[in-house]
């Protein structure tokens, strides 16, 4: 081969393959949304708090089918993206953040901590919603709930 058609085959390969990267980055899979929502329940019903916000009813009809609490209260709820591949960690209150890993749609990797200490990790298809839960004092619980957008 002349030096003429190698360089020209060399130039015709860097640009297909710089094309092809620019193709794949243009083709980048849409970010993975969540709406988390940190939620307690409790028998004691809320009076003084006005940071604690009543559950929505479908929510609450969820819970109540399977937990044993009479109230259930929203602490803090985030609305966050995690892109394509990678990881994020949100921050719900002082004690408690999860780690979301998007593993490509639907499913995902939460992982929930607790004063800082993993709690718990899991992995699953984040369809309709995922909830975690744990045990706090005074025989109270905590949730986070993992909403899709």
């Amino acid at each position: 081969m002349t030096a003429f058609r190698y360089s020209t085959v060399l130039l015709f390969g860097l640009l297909l393959s710089n094309g092809s990267r620019f193709v794949l980055a243009a083709e980048d899979p849409a970010p993975a949304c969540f709406k988390a929502k940190l939620i307690w329940g409790t028998d004691s019903e809320n009076k003084r708090d006005p940071k604690l916000k009543p559950v929505d009813a479908k929510l609450v009809a969820g819970f109540k089918r399977i937990f044993k609490w009479k109230y259930y209260y929203r602490v803090n709820e985030e609305e966050f993206c995690v892109p394509a591949g990678r990881s994020r960690k949100i921050h719900l209150s002082e004690k408690c953040e999860i780690q979301v890993r998007d593993l490509g749609k639907p499913m995902v990797e939460v992982k929930l901590f607790g004063e800082g200490t993993l709690v718990k990790s899991i992995t699953h298809a984040a369809v309709n919603c995922l909830v975690l839960a744990g045990d706090d004092k005074n025989d109270t619980a905590w949730f986070v709930v993992l909403i899709p957008k």
